[in-house]
C-alpha cells in the first residue's frame, strides 16, 4: 500500500472511531486526551493520532486548553472542566480491546529497525548514516528514511551536521551522566504532579507485572523489560500537566533506549536491583506516600546511571556488532 494511503487510512480510522464514541456520549466530556496513551490503545504511533486529534478539534469534538492534550467537548459545545484519568478502552467508550491498526506507513515500518540499529551502534562508536544506502537497504525512498531519522532526532538519537550529514554517537560516560542528572531532577517532580491521576487498578497491575518479573527474572526479555521501564518512566509521569517538563524528560531517555538495544542484542535479563527498585516505587504509590515514591525514583535513577556506565565498560572490550552498510563508522 502506498505511503499516502497508509497514513490517510490510519488517522481516518482513529478519527472515525473517536468521533463516533464522542457523538454517542460514550466518552466523558472534559476527558483529557493525550497522544501517547491513545496511540497505545490503537496500537499505532503518535503521528496518525495527532492528525486525528487535529481533525476532531476542527470538527468541534475536541477543545484545546491551557494544559497538555485536548478536552473532549460537551454535547452543547460548552467548555467542560478538565477530567484527568488513565485512558483505557472503556474510558474511550469501547467495550472490548481494539485490534491494532496493522497498516504501518513506510516510515513506521523502518522506524523500529533504525532505532534498534542506531541505539546499538552508538554504544560502540561514532557513525554517519547514509540516507541513500538506508533507502536501498529498506527498499523505500530517501524521503521515507529522512522522515524516520527526523523522528529519531527528536528523541536525541541522531543529529544533523552543518553539511546535512546524519550523525549518531558515540554514547559517552559523560552523556550518560548528564542525561541521568537531568532525569533525577525532573522525573521525581513529574511523578509528584502525575501521582494523583494514577488509579489503584493501574498501580495494582504494575505491581503484579513487577512481582512476576522478580519471581522469574530469566523470563523477562528485552521487550518485557522495556514495557516495565516505559510504565514507570513514561505512563506514570504522563499525568503531569507541564508538557515542556515531559518533553525534556523524553529527550533525556537516550540511555533507556540504548539499554533496551543492549539487552535485545545480547539476550540479557534485568538485574534484580532494577526490579526491586521498581517495586519499591510502586509500593509507595499504593500507600499514597508520594514523597517516598519520588525519593525512591530519584535513587533508582542514580543506581540506573551506575549500571548503564558499567555496561559501557563491558561494551568497550566487546567486538563491534554486525551493523548494516548504511552505518558508516567515523574514525
Amino acid at each position: 500500500m502506498p505511503l499516502e494511503a497508509d497514513s490517510r487510512l490510519r488517522y481516518r480510522l482513529i478519527h472515525d472511531q473517536l468521533k463516533s464514541a464522542i457523538a454517542l456520549g460514550n466518552i466523558a466530556p472534559g476527558l483529557v486526551l493525550l497522544e501517547g496513551p491513545v496511540a497505545r490503545i490503537f496500537g499505532t504511533s503518535r503521528v496518525p493520532v495527532r492528525k486525528a486529534f487535529e481533525m476532531l478539534h476542527a470538527g468541534g469534538f475536541l477543545h484545546t486548553f491551557e494544559g497538555r492534550g485536548y478536552l473532549v467537548a460537551h454535547p452543547d459545545g460548552s467548555m467542560p472542566q478538565p477530567l484527568r484519568m488513565p485512558i483505557a478502552e472503556d474510558t474511550l467508550g469501547f467495550d472490548r480491546p481494539l485490534e491494532p491498526l496493522d497498516i504501518p506507513s513506510n516510515s513506521e515500518r523502518i522506524y523500529d529497525s533504525l532505532e534498534a540499529t542506531i541505539s546499538l551502534g552508538i554504544a560502540f562508536g561514532h557513525f554517519r548514516i547514509d540516507e541513500s544506502h538506508a533507502a536501498e537497504a529498506f527498499g523505500v525512498s530517501r524521503g521515507t528514511v529522512r522522515e524516520a531519522l527526523n523522528r529519531l532526532r527528536d528523541r536525541g538519537l541522531v543529529e544533523k551536521s552543518a553539511y546535512s550529514h546524519w550523525l549518531c554517537g558515540p554514547l559517552t560516560a559523560r552523556a550518560v551522566r548528564e542525561d541521568y542528572e537531568l532525569r533525577a531532577l525532573l522525573e521525581p517532580a513529574a511523578l509528584r504532579a502525575s501521582a494523583p491521576s494514577l488509579t489503584r487498578a493501574q498501580l495494582d497491575s504494575a505491581l503484579r507485572d513487577i512481582e512476576r518479573a522478580i519471581d522469574a527474572p530469566d523470563s523477562v526479555d528485552a521487550a518485557a523489560l522495556h514495557k516495565l521501564e516505559t510504565t514507570l518512566h513514561d505512563t506514570f509521569l504522563a499525568g503531569a500537566s507541564n508538557r515542556k517538563l515531559l518533553a525534556t524528560i523524553s529527550h533525556a531517555h537516550m540511555p533507556l533506549i540504548v539499554n533496551h538495544a543492549f539487552y535485545d542484542a545480547f539476550h540479557l535479563h534485568p538485574e534484580m536491583g532494577t526490579l526491586t527498585e521498581h517495586r519499591g516505587i510502586i509500593a509507595a504509590l499504593l500507600r499514597g506516600d508520594i514523597d517516598s515514591a519520588s525519593d525512591a525514583l530519584a535513587k533508582h535513577l542514580q543506581q540506573g546511571e551506575m549500571r548503564t556506565r558499567q555496561r559501557l565498560k563491558v561494551l568497550a572490550v566487546l567486538p563491534d556488532p554486525d551493523l548494516p552498510g548504511y552505518m558508516q563508522r567515523i574514525a
